[in-house]
């Protein structure tokens, strides 16, 4: 799940970087975003010449990141994204119970991406190449990430369909000599533009080795070209359910967040409460170029 998840390697690949994620639980795999590299790369086709910057606010100290820029050439729309997750200041201790001084955990992802939409408009393309760092005290690990995703527009409905298959890659260096695997993804997605409201929506089914499968429903409210409300929740809120609070139990693995435009300049402030994890908050600043 991408609260931080178990996996201590590469838990950053899963890890959500930007508003845009958060509000929406993690769906939007068919809706453009600041993260549709590493969701769906197809989806830049449809992104403007932008800069991105986000910070996010994870529960224990935890914090994420990201800067992006954004720009068109000719039919294709090219990304390149620098991602972090701080994880703190850790004591460390030796087998004798004898204080090692302090050390951090960190892990940074460099993204360059490229979606395209084909002549005849109907299909799209992308693919996203990154370089994913890790740090837990003197170990590293290096990794060699690949995304790739393709878009279906079905016009006559005001719907898409589309496939992506996300941080499959090859592990360049390892922390030890055990054999780490990458949190390799099919996510397939629908979303569709509602006839009667200002109201787009996305259904995302995803599934990773090893891993349940989990689905993901999210939607924006446009209620004017200045405004937009987001929100989504997750199947993930099934393994959060406690019984002791029926409110925690609704409301868990839940996202919603607001965003304002004001002339080329866009804002999102949005919120992701885990449950019995606490909340994930964050903001964000997107300028077009």
């Amino acid at each position: 799940m991408n609260e931080i998840p178990a996996q201590v390697s590469y838990s950053g690949l899963h890890s959500w970087y930007h508003p845009h994620s958060i509000s929406m639980a993690g769906s939007g795999f068919g809706i453009v975003s600041v993260e549709s590299d590493i969701k769906n790369p197809a989806l830049l086709n449809e992104k403007k010449d932008s800069f991105d910057i986000s910070i996010l606010y994870y529960p224990v100290q935890i914090n994420a990141g990201l800067v992006s820029v954004s720009k068109i050439f000719g039919n294709r729309t090219f990304s390149m994204s620098l991602r972090y997750m701080d994880y703190g200041l850790f004591s460390g201790f030796d087998e004798e119970g004898i204080s090692t001084g302090s050390y951090t955990s960190q892990e940074s992802w460099v993204t360059v991406s490229m979606g395209e939409r084909k002549i005849d408009r109907k299909f799209a393309w992308g693919a996203t190449l990154g370089g994913f760092f890790t740090q837990l005290e003197s170990y590293r690990s290096n990794v060699i990430t690949i995304t790739i995703g393709t878009l279906l527009y079905i016009d006559k409905m005001a719907a898409t369909v589309g496939l992506s298959m996300v941080n499959n890659g090859v592990v360049i260096r390892q922390f030890t000599n055990n054999n780490d695997h990458l949190p390799v993804t099919f996510v397939g997605s629908f979303t569709k533009k509602l006839k009667h409201l200002p109201l787009e929506i996305s259904l995302d089914i995803g599934k990773e080795k090893g891993s349940p499968d989990w689905i993901r429903l999210g939607g924006i409210f446009t209620l004017n070209h200045r405004l937009q409300l987001r929100w989504g929740t997750s199947s993930d809120k099934l393994k959060h359910k406690t019984g002791l609070n029926m409110t925690e139990d609704y409301l868990g693995s839940t996202g919603a967040g607001i965003s304002y435009g004001y002339n080329q300049f866009n804002f999102d402030l949005s919120g992701f409460f885990l449950g019995t994890g606490g909340w994930i908050s964050g903001f964000s600043l997107t300028v077009l170029l």
